[in-house]
């Protein structure tokens, strides 16, 4: 289902450009081969998709938004399992479970 709300005019050409530009981000810094990166591709589209849903479904409710958001998470890496080498995996997992680093102007008032 999914993959046909990618389908959709709405969501289509930005979640299919997002999800093109984080294949070529994991490609680079996984060295994936073409086959990997061709399979990777709709299960990120995936991803995205299911992600906005949520965050749309669930905007009021915090609690199972993250809920519902590690559930598609657990979904994902189950599926790159099937794609990559363990050696990759493990790299993916560590890169997914680093925060997400601020600018260095971030303008946090922190110094």
């Amino acid at each position: 289902m999914a993959d046909r709300l990618s389908e959709h005019p709405s969501f289509g050409k930005a979640v299919t450009k997002d999800a093109e530009a984080i294949t070529r981000e994991m490609a680079n810094r996984l060295r994936l081969n073409e086959g990997q990166v061709l399979r990777l591709l709709p299960i990120n589209r995936t991803k995205l998709v299911g992600l906005n849903s949520i965050n749309r479904e669930y905007k009021n409710d915090e609690t199972t938004r993250a809920a519902k958001a590690a559930e598609l998470e657990a979904q994902y890496e189950q599926e790159c399992s099937r794609i990559l080498t363990p050696s990759q995996l493990s790299q993916l997992q560590q890169s997914n479970s680093q925060p997400a680093q601020a600018p260095a102007n971030s303008g946090n008032g922190l110094g």
